[in-house]
């Protein structure tokens, strides 16, 4: 077992059904899991079905409880093995507990049968989703239906899936796709009643189902392990899932998985890329389920704890066997990568020497302007101390930036490796505003705190100042001249917005914004926006420049978010 200051384990959870109800499905399963690989923390992470795809393939987590379609997609595609499939009380066979409600509310007339869907607005949560997506598809297209054109508009509206029980009910769709059950217990929950909606083509009375449902049962949510996961630690979660007891309420048990076979079905009925061919093994596992899972429940019982320990062993024998190689694979891999980056800083030279150009000019201009008065009015007569003390404390502040300037290019020089931290947007923004207070009277800020970023600070704070340099300039021959100064978030991006209301721009002028060379400032060179966007893309983080109505630019930032360390250590 791994020592308690190792890293968490990761576990990845599809946020489908909305806190309440996950908690409700999975509460006691997240509790085994961490008395099983206890002292290790186990670490939540929360995801809808298209960033669970993406986090799966940049190896964001341990092991995984998500729909069968979506996890036989992230195996495909990633690695690694579907070990259980979940079951409860309303759907104890594990091969026919997922499906498709297609609900609408009760009070429509004009939308009774599947022949009355063409022509109106679907709801759907996600087009990567099985149960919200795929699968009710696959069952209209068999119907002849074609849902991507039968459909006067489709509203994507992301998860939680209980968001299309408020569209629908609002009226803002006519038709819903949700996954069986969710109306059930929704209603349980007391926010809708049953008369609200109805479900077209409920096959809940002929399938035996506490649930209404619109399409044929898939096997229930799975439970993933990735191949990072130690063999001892797969071993001691997977017991500790499959002691779980029955129980009466909605809460899922664990027992042994299907296979992808049903998942690949739907898959190649819409054409998508990530089904496998379908041949006659395919074929008698579909039709020949039943039989096939009563033979496995007999089975797991006798065999489950032989299979699972040469499991182990084998997995841990192909882990021996490989070491050598994969440290000579490991070795050779950090050389190609350290190369790489070697050239990349050497190409990154070039760009920081323009920008050392660009940046330090302004620094040493105030310098010399500065020390040229003191000294012509030293010439003439005493300077007053206070005249003085801001003169030099200008001079001070300009050397200052002049010096981090030239550090960042040496570092760059030297192949050093860039310093991200976690900062506030905000904060580095007052610290622009400090060193240019002399616009103040122009500048109308509204910085709100609480927008972290990992960022080089320097490289971040140079960003801000270009583009507020660039606006203040804007306005400098405009007759009332303001220049706007925004910080916010939202719940995935942190941005900075910064307007003006300088004079309008011709649609060439407009064009030729950020192009190298290019430049409206007397004795300019061009090369201001282009360095911000370098920056900017270092840090995976945007750009966009707008014209605005009736005069002036906007310039928004956008850098990814980085929650503070105990929201993430809560989640």
């Amino acid at each position: 077992m791994s020592r308690a200051h190792d890293r968490p384990l990761r576990l990845a959870i599809v946020n489908t059904y909305g806190q309440i109800l996950s908690d409700m499905y999975y509460g006691e399963s997240l509790k085994k899991i961490r008395e099983a690989i206890a002292p290790r923390p186990l670490e939540i992470r929360i995801y809808g079905p298209d960033t669970f795809l993406d986090a799966a393939r940049s190896n964001q987590f341990d092991m995984s409880i998500a729909s069968y379609g979506l996890t036989s997609i992230m195996l495909r595609q990633t690695g690694g093995a579907r070990v259980l499939t979940a079951v409860n009380n309303r759907f104890p066979n594990p091969y026919a507990g997922n499906g498709a409600a297609i609900i609408v509310r009760s009070d429509r007339k004009d939308i009774n049968t599947f022949e009355d869907l063409p022509g109106k607005s679907l709801g759907v949560m996600s087009i990567t989703a099985f149960a919200g997506w795929q699968v009710p598809m696959a069952e209209l297209t068999s119907m002849g239906i074609d849902v991507k054109r039968a459909f006067r508009d489709i509203k994507v509206v992301g998860e939680p899936m209980t968001q299309i029980l408020d569209l629908v009910y609002r009226g803002e769709a006519d038709v819903g796709f949700v996954v069986n059950c969710l109306l059930e217990d929704v209603q349980a929950l007391g926010k809708y009643k049953e008369e609200d909606f109805k479900v077209i083509g409920d096959r809940g009375l002929r399938s035996g189902s506490s649930c209404k449902h619109s399409t044929r049962l898939y096997p229930n949510w799975s439970f993933s392990i990735k191949p990072q996961m130690s063999p001892d630690e797969s071993k001691a979660v997977v017991m500790a899932l499959l002691s779980i007891p029955a129980s009466e309420d909605i809460s899922v048990h664990w027992t042994l998985t299907p296979d992808g076979t049903g998942a690949d079905a739907v898959f190649q009925q819409l054409n998508l890329p990530y089904a496998e061919a379908y041949g006659l093994r395919d074929l008698l596992l579909e039709y020949s389920g039943v039989a096939f899972g009563v033979l496995a429940v007999g089975l797991v019982l006798v065999v489950n704890i032989v299979v699972l320990t040469v499991a182990v062993r084998i997995r841990t024998k192909q882990k021996e066997k490989a070491l050598a190689e994969k440290m000579q694979s490991d070795l050779d891999a950090r050389r190609a990568a350290l190369k790489l980056r070697t050239m990349e800083k050497l190409s990154a030279v070039g760009t920081l020497s323009s920008m050392a150009a660009h940046e330090l000019k302004q620094p040493l201009t105030v310098v010399n302007n500065y020390a040229g008065s003191l000294r012509r009015r030293l010439m003439r007569s005493d300077v007053p101390r206070e005249v003085l003390i801001d003169a030099l404390t200008e001079i001070e502040e300009s050397g200052l930036k002049a010096a981090e300037v030239i550090d960042l290019v040496r570092g760059y020089a030297t192949n050093k490796e860039r310093t991200f931290v976690r900062t506030d947007l905000a904060m580095n923004a007052r610290h622009v505003l400090d060193r240019n207070r002399k616009y103040q009277h122009i500048i109308h800020p509204d910085l709100r705190l609480g927008t972290y970023v990992l960022a080089d600070t320097i490289e971040l704070e140079l960003v801000l100042t270009n583009l507020l340099k660039n606006a203040v300039a804007a306005v400098a021959d405009v007759e009332s001249p303001r220049v706007e100064f925004k910080v916010w978030r939202d719940e995935a991006f942190a941005y900075a917005r910064i307007a003006d209301n300088g004079k309008p721009l011709t649609d060439e002028q407009f064009s030729q914004i950020g192009q190298i060379g290019r430049t409206t400032k007397k004795n300019g060179m061009g090369m201001g926006l282009a360095i911000v966007k370098s920056l900017l893309e270092a840090h995976s983080g945007a750009l966009r420049i707008e014209r605005l109505d009736p005069c002036g630019i906007c310039c928004t930032v956008r850098l990814p978010l980085v929650l503070p360390q105990d929201a993430a250590q809560q989640q």
